[in-house]
């Protein structure tokens, strides 16, 4: 068994031994009879670090997690043939999960009731056409639930107890596992204000675990969803095997907010040098703007480097331009100012990503064109802009390869789709340039907000888990097929959901297969020659002997599709005033289709518009 195996195995019993009061157990006997992972041996020479997933592939079996809250075992020894060896069903929507051994550690949101009452699953359908549960109670609370599938035909429960908020992400570090939660002040067992907590548990002894630390981090940061960069008092965690980085939005100080020389953004940072978990609280740094992603922080070489922008987060373009900060690292409680750039935008754009790759980085920023800003870290005193690319779209995400780059692009303005797999020569700092771009999936939609929440299976701090590059040059992306109506629509039956197929050899990318695929796809994988595609209803294999051709070879069903939706942003939207019409038009944004009303109706509709909204200002005024 494999370090990380056993790691994953003990997060469980962690967590376990972590619960307040709230857990049950399986008897002494039953836990004798699992394949438990055996002690870590004192002074690991290193601290891996591993995260966790919706599927886990473990020889032969594919676990998986469905939004609709199945829990399945594949059988995938034969792609060809797949097989459900067992399944059950929890309450909650699955968040991630790890495996080990016999033992099967989910973690799940809204499984607690505000009160602390359990929320029961849902019922297995009954053949009908799957009806989606309410949206989730903010105010509910999450649950880690250990389950034992040595037996994938009756799988148990092991352990449930209720964890206070929302899961945000885990890490595991050598022994020691570091759980980061949400709390809104509101839910179940919470603090009176928002904040983010971290927990650390030991691992190094799987059969004798316990809570070691828990750090606090608060911010009056409102909350906000009218963009899809995040929520604003959220954070997001880079992690090394000495130090955690939990990055956001800073505190909002209403007399310095509108000022030009407002920072921001905030990274608190903690010590998690100790093998055994103990948490040390260390330095809280400023930057420009809000750390919205974990791809905007990273440390190297005693370096920590950041790319930010005002405004991001809480405006579509931002306030300023992005900046480059570098800080040496002194100690955990001392980070010195070391070097400092901006990036000169010929207008104003939002930042939407950064890649770090060893001594240099890369920023997307975005409005109408993208650029594709080219950053030389070599002198961490003295970050330089070296280059710059403008292009169609921006890239939601980069992977590098040396002098190469390939991401996940977005592109609502391109007939030919509104994703699209893009590849960048990067040996030339000063002139980066686009070699190839393969665009795919729903073509023409309105705004950006909907592709990144309807099409797009994860948010950006998981979207790696999704995008694949396998070593042979083959892309895999997974994605759901918008439908006319994105507010109302139905994902589940879609027919232009599914996995994109592009093949990346030299300096081309070419369009290949587009595997099908109902279910609100989410992941693919390979496995002895086929791929495995899984979406929240299905595991489907393709065999991969042509790319160009979609051969599928086999379809099991392992759970229903929760049907993806828009928040509600605009009380006057046209989804009340025309609810017939399918609109999605939120606060700030407009229509995402084009409209089905009658053809005079539609050449005067933006006058029509423009004239409602002066009566409404009109009538708004009239009324103070």
């Amino acid at each position: 068994m494999t370090q990380r195996a056993q790691i994953v195995t003990a997060l469980g019993i962690a967590l376990l031994t972590a619960a307040s009061g709230c857990s049950s157990s399986a008897s002494s006997a039953g836990a004798d009879q699992l394949r438990e992972p055996t002690p870590s041996s004192a002074g690991m020479a290193s601290r891996a670090i591993a995260e966790a997933d919706i599927i886990e592939l473990d020889g032969d079996k594919l676990y998986t997690l469905s939004a609709s809250g199945a829990v399945s075992v594949v059988d995938v020894a034969t792609p060809s043939h797949l097989a459900l060896l067992g399944q059950t069903r929890l309450a909650g929507e699955p968040f991630e999960m790890y495996r080990r051994g016999d033992l099967l550690f989910t973690m799940w949101n809204g499984s607690f009731g505000p009160t602390g009452i359990p929320i029961a699953p849902l019922p297995a359908p009954d053949g009908s056409r799957y009806v989606a549960p309410p949206p989730r109670d903010p105010n509910a609370g999450a649950a880690v639930v250990v389950l034992d599938v040595r037996d994938p035909e009756r799988i148990r429960t092991v352990a449930t107890f209720p964890v206070p908020g929302e899961l945000a992400d885990s890490r595991i570090v050598g022994d020691v596992l570091y759980l980061a939660t949400y709390e809104n002040a509101k839910c179940y067992r919470c603090a009176t204000t928002s904040r983010t907590v971290v927990t650390s548990f030991d691992l190094s002894n799987p059969l004798s675990l316990r809570q070691v630390d828990q750090a606090e981090f608060r911010s009056t940061a409102p909350e906000s969803y009218n963009l899809a960069w995040g929520s604003n008092w959220k954070r997001s965690l880079f992690v090394t095997s000495s130090r955690l980085y939990v990055g956001g939005h800073g505190d909002i100080d209403p007399l310095r907010y509108n000022s030009g020389t407002f920072k921001e953004g905030i990274i608190d940072v903690l010590d998690v040098s100790d093998p055994t978990g103990r948490l040390v609280r260390g330095a809280r740094i400023e930057v420009a703007g809000a750390i919205l992603s974990r791809w905007q922080m990273e440390e190297r070489d005693g370096v920590l480097r950041v790319v930010s922008q005002r405004g991001a987060g809480r405006t579509a373009n931002g306030v300023g331009m992005p900046e480059v900060d570098t800080f040496s690292v002194v100690s955990t409680q001392s980070f010195a100012p070391l070097g400092h750039t901006t990036l000169k935008l010929p207008r104003q754009e939002g930042l939407r990503t950064v890649r770090f790759d060893k001594d240099r980085a890369y920023a997307i920023t975005y409005n109408q064109s993208d650029p594709l800003f080219t950053i030389d870290l070599r002198n961490p005193a003295l970050p330089t802009v070296r280059g710059e690319l403008v292009m169609p779209g921006f890239m939601y995400y980069l992977e590098p390869y040396g002098d190469r780059l390939i991401g996940l692009g977005v592109d609502r303005g391109d007939p030919s789709g509104s994703l699209n797999v893009s590849l960048f020569d990067v040996s030339n700092l000063d002139h980066p340039t686009m070699l190839s771009r393969v665009p795919f999936a729903t073509p023409r939609i309105g705004e950006d907000f909907a592709i990144l929440n309807y099409e797009v299976p994860e948010d950006q701090d998981r979207i790696q888990k999704a995008f694949r590059v396998f070593p042979d040059g083959l892309v895999a992306v997974p994605f759901t097929g918008a439908s006319r109506a994105y507010y109302s629509g139905d994902t589940c039956q879609s027919l232009t959901s599914g996995v994109q197929l592009v093949d990346w050899q030299g300096d081309t990318l070419k369009k290949a297969a587009f595997l099908p695929m109902r279910g609100n796809p989410r992941r693919a994988l390979q496995k002895n020659g086929e791929l495995l595609a899984v979406s929240d209803s299905n595991v489907r294999s393709f065999a991969l002997g042509n790319h160009a051709v979609a051969m599928q070879t086999a379809d099991l069903v392992i759970g229903e599709c929760v049907p993806k939706t828009l928040p509600r942003q605009d009380a006057q939207s046209l989804d009340e005033l025309y609810p017939d019409e399918g609109y999605y038009c939120g606060f700030g944004f407009g229509c995402n289709v084009a409209p089905t009303m009658p053809t005079p109706l539609r050449a005067v509709w933006p006058l029509s518009l423009l004239m409602l909204s002066a009566f409404l200002r009109r009538a708004r005024g009239r009324s103070r």
